[in-house]
């Protein structure tokens, strides 16, 4: 039987399960390559592809997207039992626990790995990359120095990738560790359309340029999917993650890699690759937002625009089916969150809750484009014209507030075998 390792591989390579099948007779010398932006090429020559693209093998890209660094992660060969089987059985739990938002209990249950199985590298990488995004960069490179120093056989791809996180835990530490009161050097681009800021001293001199070619495609598209643009230039500002910590690292009570407040700031890495990418996309649905209702309100909908788009970038255009079970449980387990009380914004939700709010509203995006193709462009014109916006929004849809609440629920339940048990007690409550 074919793994899923081998399935989502051969996915990545041709874009379709209906065409997986061709790879069965495809050359021997067929050969993957991925560039500076992490898309993938598929050809029959050794030739690079693009300049800057890097030959993978498979069990590298399988590395790659297990670091989460080109796609969502892979799981591993089907449970051998045993140490082996509890051992990713763990990995996998903590996993859910970061994609949940509930870094602490992650952090500790990896760090228990680590423990009991110091030869492997799966657990302390995924501890370095955790750290370095909250900017915590001391036990992020002690975790790294345990895959670089161990005297253990380590699976092919894992020392490099581990030597070249080590190098971006260096570089951000340099940053963090600047002179106080020592200002970066800071460069400007612009175009018709944008000026970009940005304080990268490690930067190449295409940066900027590499930028404003991003935020250009990032406008086009925009154009064609809403038929909106901005009227004025935009400022984007991009810092490195240290910098961006120290300036705005307490400012929403929850972790974030950017905003919009009339200027797109984020998080950027010293290339331009497709994690950047997807915020400007994010960031820049915020910008039309706000241009177009004169506010960030309704929170969810600003919100669920912006995650929608910035999922389908990333290659993730629908909802999974575990997104799908999160919501489930939520509603069955009293964990749904009201769009009412998201209207006005996120503020006071932590971890989960955060998460939820997030799942929440970009389901109720894809619920709306699902039934009403095209209607979140039109409701973004009717309130642009100056309608108020849940007008707007039941004028394209026929839903208010309540019943797109309403309807959302039962889309999700839909999804799902009805559960008896609560189903029973309805039916008691009913005959009380």
């Amino acid at each position: 039987m074919e793994s899923r390792t081998a399935r989502r591989l051969r996915q990545l390579l041709l874009w379709g399960a209906g065409a997986c099948l061709l790879v069965l007779f495809l050359p021997a010398t067929v050969a993957v390559f991925v560039d500076a932006r992490g898309h993938p090429y598929l050809t029959d020559r050794d030739r690079v592809p693009v300049e800057g693209a890097a030959r993978l093998t498979p069990a590298e890209l399988r590395r790659r997207w297990s670091g989460d660094l080109l796609g969502p992660p892979l799981d591993l060969p089907p449970d051998p039992g045993g140490e082996e089987g509890r051992y990713r059985r763990n990995l996998d739990a903590a996993r859910d626990d970061l994609a949940r938002g509930d870094v602490r209990h992650a952090l500790e249950s990896l760090r228990r790995l680590g423990q009991d199985r110091p030869g492997r590298p799966e657990a302390l990488f995924l501890i370095a990359k955790v750290e370095l995004e909250r900017g915590h960069y001391a036990p992020a490179r002690e975790a790294i120095e345990e895959i670089l120093g161990t005297a253990s056989p380590v699976a092919d791809g894992w020392r490099e990738a581990a030597a070249a996180l080590a190098d971006e835990i260096a570089a951000e530490r340099a940053l963090s560790e600047s002179r106080p009161g020592a200002r970066s050097p800071v460069r400007t681009r612009s175009s018709a359309h944008f000026r970009v800021t940005y304080d990268h001293r490690f930067a190449r001199n295409d940066f900027g340029a590499a930028v404003l070619e991003l935020l250009e495609r990032v406008r086009s598209e925009s154009l064609d999917r809403f038929g909106r643009r901005l009227r004025d230039p935009l400022a984007v500002k991009l810092y490195s993650r240290a910098h961006y910590l120290d300036r705005y690292g307490h400012r929403f009570g929850f972790a974030t890699v950017g905003f919009y407040d009339g200027a797109i700031h984020v998080v950027s890495a010293r290339h331009p690759r497709l994690e950047l990418e997807a915020l400007l996309v994010h960031e820049y649905l915020h910008a039309l937002f706000h241009d177009a209702l004169g506010s960030h309100r309704p929170f969810f909908l600003n919100e669920g625009i912006a995650e929608s788009e910035e999922e389908r970038v990333r290659g993730r255009s629908a909802l999974s089916r575990r997104d799908w079970r999160e919501l489930l449980e939520a509603l069955r387990a009293d964990g749904w969150i009201p769009l009412a009380s998201l209207v006005r914004g996120f503020g006071g939700l932590e971890g989960g809750r955060s998460a939820a709010a997030y799942l929440e509203s970009r389901a109720a995006v894809q619920l709306i484009e699902n039934r009403f193709p095209g209607a979140v462009a039109r409701w973004l014109e009717r309130c642009a014209e100056g309608a108020h916006w849940e007008a707007a929004m039941e004028a394209e849809t026929g839903w208010n507030l309540e019943q797109l609440e309403r309807a959302l629920s039962a889309d999700v339940e839909s999804r799902f075998v009805p559960d008896p048990l609560a189903a029973a007690g309805a039916q008691l409550s009913g005959a009380k």
